[in-house]
């Protein structure tokens, strides 16, 4: 089994992506950088380390809201035998320590004393345990040296240990501790530790430039009526949106050449000004189906022409080196089919990964990696590929998703593409009902600087 009448390069969409990120995509140190403010950060992939400015947390604070103590004051008040029977044990209430402010201090004080405390706040200098809200009973007294006093039942006393409840200074990260690695790219979570360590101009790589070119004499604009055996391009504009839905990404230009036009001419140009080119149509056996013979006149390290995957098996994956340049530039090339639902497919199952890598992420990023889900509505149907089928998203009555199987007309059918929300990845021969699913990306665009 192969394409063209050759074997298959790789055996899976997976091993055609680890080969081409492993040729295609440059060590993270050559690639530019830029500092960008925090609102500009999110999405876009660490050029430098962050590390912790100081000990976090930076004081030992409490984990619950309740009251401060020394643990030996309570322990010893608690007899041997049963705790059953015995009397609440009392403590003064002699201070509060509030968030954000300086706690009172009882270093070597050795009167017994609680200081009422809230979660997040510091703990006062010669506490060590924190007893719970709901552990204690906080009641106004006399003759007591603080206005109020909290009682305490031995069996809660019998449960507290030294430490309980207090999170410690450091202990989640020390000083100068790598908190996040380059390579990673920024989420909420890593955006809001950069903004807790004291970075507000975080350094990233620059976003990875790709020109996208679609090919055809079949195809018009979107906003020309077509004959009846025309097509409006979709690829040029579902292409350019899943790249353009990644912050470590920018589109460059979008261009389409017909079947008489400069496609070689075309290609070098993009090959000069971007990171990556990616074309669709015109890869597959056809005689009007050049992009095999322009990348080779180019000089390009075909490493895949074909995979065993449907849709998507004409898919081409190149890489032109150009040593001459500073640094020494490894451009990535895909030639995408030009039927609508392959050039989807193909390009977040192949393209993602491939360009998230040459971009400076160290590892996939999530929203390039799919999330396992179960088929509500499989139907025994194998291939001997790689088959990717169209699902909707829908909610079972526990609340879980799961995906439904949509019937499409082939790799031609958009229609059958816009009611999906994403594909599943069914291994060749496989009958499981649990699969890799691929969502569509759904992200804003960025703007496109040249649109032919």
């Amino acid at each position: 089994m192969g394409f063209r009448g050759q074997a298959f390069a790789f055996d899976s969409p997976a091993a055609a992506v680890a080969a081409l990120v492993a040729r295609a995509c440059p060590a993270p140190a050559v690639r530019p950088s830029e500092g960008v403010g925090l609102n500009e950060a999110a999405g876009r992939i660490l050029a430098e380390d962050i590390r912790a400015d100081r000990d976090t947390p930076s004081f030992d604070y409490s984990a619950m809201d309740g009251y401060a103590v020394r643990a030996a004051d309570l322990a010893a008040h608690v007899q041997a035998g049963s705790t059953e029977s015995a009397q609440p044990i009392t403590l003064p209430v002699v201070g509060e320590s509030r968030i954000g402010e300086p706690p009172p201090s009882f270093d070597g004080d050795r009167r017994p004393f609680a200081v009422r405390i809230a979660t997040g706040a510091p703990i006062p200098p010669g506490a060590d345990a924190v007893v719970r809200r709901e552990d204690a009973l906080e009641h106004a007294v006399e003759r007591l040296a603080g206005d109020s006093a909290i009682s305490v039942t031995p069996a809660a006393v019998a449960r507290l240990r030294r430490g309980d409840h207090i999170r410690c200074r450091g202990e989640n990260a020390p000083a100068g501790t790598v908190v996040l690695h380059a390579g990673e790219v920024i989420t909420v979570s890593g955006l809001a530790t950069i903004v807790a360590v004291g970075i507000a101009r975080p350094a990233v790589f620059a976003r990875l430039r790709i020109a996208v070119i679609t090919t055809g004499d079949e195809l018009v604009e979107p906003h020309h009526a077509p004959s009846t055996f025309q097509i409006r391009n979709s690829n040029a504009t579902a292409v350019r949106a899943i790249l353009a839905s990644h912050a470590w990404a920018e589109v460059t230009s979008v261009s389409h050449i017909r079947d008489d036009g400069d496609l070689g001419g075309a290609l070098e140009h993009a090959c000069q000004v971007a990171d990556a080119v990616v074309l669709t149509g015109g890869v597959s056996m056809g005689h009007r189906d050049p992009v095999r013979a322009v990348v080779e006149q180019m000089r390009a390290e075909i490493l895949f022409h074909g995979l065993p995957q449907r849709p998507g098996k004409p898919i081409l994956g190149a890489i032109l080196r150009r040593p001459s340049s500073q640094p020494a530039k490894a451009v990535p090339i895909f030639g995408l089919p030009g039927n609508p639902v392959s050039a989807l497919v193909t390009c977040v199952r192949i393209v993602l990964p491939v360009l998230a890598a040459c971009a400076g992420a160290k590892r996939t990023p999530p929203r390039c990696l799919p999330q396992l889900i179960e088929v509500r509505n499989p139907d025994g149907r194998t291939l001997d590929l790689w088959w990717h089928r169209l699902v909707r998203l829908v909610v079972n009555a526990e609340g879980l998703p799961q995906a439904e199987l949509i019937d499409g007309r082939g790799s031609g059918d958009i229609i059958a593409a816009g009611r999906s929300n994403g594909f599943v990845e069914i291994p060749p021969g496989s009958v499981s009902a649990f699969l890799p699913y691929y969502a569509w990306p759904a992200g804003a665009c960025l703007p496109v600087n040249d649109v032919c």
